[in-house]
């Protein structure tokens, strides 16, 4: 198992909203990868979830397998707001 942290650029979610995020291995398939949020900053009674991990499949540029990008929706359940991105976990 390998595991990236900070992965992204750093945002800001408000109380209540979705953010999906996108993100690949170069359009390789590498199998199972799961997301999940990396807060930025303490904040009491925050919590970030992890939705609906997808694979999508895209046409390639020319010849070859379809390339593949993996998908997640990251919720704030939270009452405030505060700064994030991913640690992104593969089995290789």
């Amino acid at each position: 198992m390998a595991l990236w942290r900070n992965i992204g650029g750093v945002t800001t979610i408000v109380a209540g909203a979705t953010h999906y995020w996108e993100y690949s291995y170069a359009g390789h398939d590498i199998g199972l990868a799961i997301a999940a949020p990396n807060m930025q900053q303490a904040q009491i009674n925050v919590e970030l979830v992890a939705l609906e991990q997808g694979v999508v499949q895209r046409q390639s540029g020319g010849e070859g397998a379809p390339l593949i990008d993996y998908t997640v929706r990251i919720r704030n359940l939270g009452n405030t707001g505060l700064g994030y991105n991913l640690n992104v976990g593969d089995w290789q």
